[in-house]
């Protein structure tokens, strides 16, 4: 899953795809460590930076038509071109850094759901083997009682004789 989001195909056998998965397995492996509430949290500021970013790059992009145009009429929009192809680069590292956050943050809510679902059914049978456990002790207690009434009509059986 977290290869899918990182865009990372697991059957083409290319060099360096081994180091990109063990990174991907690290960077796994200490969002585990973080809290989900952190998590969450850290993927909303993402979030938030990359809505900023694409503000950011819509009003530049508006002022680098305006300069174009200004430009062009000169023959130098060169520069334009150059800042905008920036900003867009900018946007696509940003949406590519919001993917993968956005898969990290499922893949933690999955395990984060398959643990609370182990650790229920795992109660489930801890209960189970306590209920077995009191109607074993509640079936010996019966057994007493019934064994104690015995003795009792006895001991009473052989008061009244006596």
């Amino acid at each position: 899953m977290l290869e899918d989001a990182r865009g990372l195909n697991t059957s083409d056998g290319k060099p360096g795809q081994d180091a990109e998965q063990e990174e991907v397995r690290g960077v796994a492996a200490r969002l585990s460590d973080i809290p989900p509430d952190r998590l969450v949290e850290e993927v909303v500021s993402v979030w938030d930076e990359l809505i900023r970013v694409e503000e950011d790059l819509t009003v530049s992009r508006q002022r680098a038509r305006v300069l174009e145009m200004e430009l062009g009429a000169r023959g130098d929009d060169g520069l334009m071109r150059v800042r905008l192809a920036e900003l867009e680069e900018a946007l696509r590292v940003a949406n590519a850094r919001v993917s993968q956050m956005e898969g990290l943050l499922e893949n933690e809510r999955r395990r984060r759901a398959d643990l609370e679902e182990g650790a229920g059914q795992g109660r489930v049978e801890e209960l189970q083997e306590e209920n077995s456990r009191l109607l074993r002790s509640e079936e010996e207690q019966m057994m007493l009682i019934l064994d104690m009434e015995v003795q009792i009509d006895r001991l009473v059986s052989e008061l009244e004789e006596g």
